[in-house]
């Protein structure tokens, strides 16, 4: 039986290698790294002070501060939002001719898409990270369950973050142009936060937007991640959003990856 073609000793080493390089690419780049770290800190500075009032509203749950009902989904929002520099750092390798340095070399050309990917979702977690920290110490917030439940809280977004990162790769290999992904991101994550139920109850939302956001992907997982921060999980909100996480990647793999072979041939 042949290997499998992730499990394969050359390949795991150009993974390995590969985001590496992203990674330290990043951290060569401070200006890059301050600004993908002050985005969601002033989000998160600013809705939790603008909308505290929608704690007041009946429809938001009771006995629950606005900070710990926000939190849990600026985690979730800020690996969304972070999937967009995938697309912009695959385009910017596109045009400084990285790409087709990587593409002479014996390497599988899959591998390179998914070392993009892994250095984001990094990327992104140190940034949760960060959030999360900044919650505790500064905002007041606090973890309403059990120690696995608070590491479940972090984790929960991790699929559809990977499977975000595949989708804006995909955009980034298609379009080559980095400033256009910048934009193209901006017009897939924006509607996925404000159409959700990440800063404020469903239920409060307007009629035809309340439909919406009952089936944005991005509700699912703030849901739950939002239930297991308060203590309460929610395990259809969970399965649904690793449904939709798997299919999305699916997805986005394949067209990817077809998208990366059909470059200049």
């Amino acid at each position: 039986m042949s290997t499998l073609p992730l499990l394969h000793p050359s390949v795991r080493v150009e993974v390995a290698e590969l985001t590496g390089r992203n990674l330290r690419k990043i951290m060569r780049e401070p200006t890059l790294v301050f600004f993908s770290l002050a985005m969601p800190v002033i989000m998160l500075t600013l809705f939790s002070q603008v909308f505290r009032s929608v704690s007041q509203s009946s429809d938001f749950p009771a006995g629950v501060s606005y900070i710990d009902y926000l939190l849990p989904a600026v985690l979730c929002t800020t690996l969304a939002q972070s999937a967009t520099t995938s697309s912009t750092a695959i385009a910017t390798d596109l045009e400084e001719g990285m790409v087709d340095r990587f593409r002479s070399m014996p390497i599988h050309a899959w591998t390179v898409l998914l070392a993009r990917n892994l250095s984001d979702v990094v990327r992104g977690m140190l940034q949760s990270l960060v959030m999360l920290v900044l919650g505790l110490a500064v905002f007041g917030f606090r973890f309403h369950g059990t120690l696995l439940e608070a590491v479940g809280t972090l984790l929960v977004a991790l699929p559809l973050s990977f499977a975000l990162n595949w989708l804006f790769i995909w955009i980034g290999v298609l379009v080559h142009k980095p400033e256009t992904t910048q934009i193209a991101g901006m017009l897939v994550t924006f509607p996925l936060m404000f159409a959700s139920s990440a800063y404020v109850p469903i239920a409060s939302l307007p009629g035809w937007l309340q439909v919406v956001a009952k089936v944005n992907p991005l509700s699912y997982t703030v849901d739950a991640a939002r239930g297991l921060a308060l203590g309460h999980p929610d395990a259809g909100a969970f399965w649904k959003s690793l449904l939709v996480a798997t299919v999305l990647a699916c997805v986005s793999v394949a067209g990817a990856t077809t998208a990366y072979r059909r470059i200049d041939r």
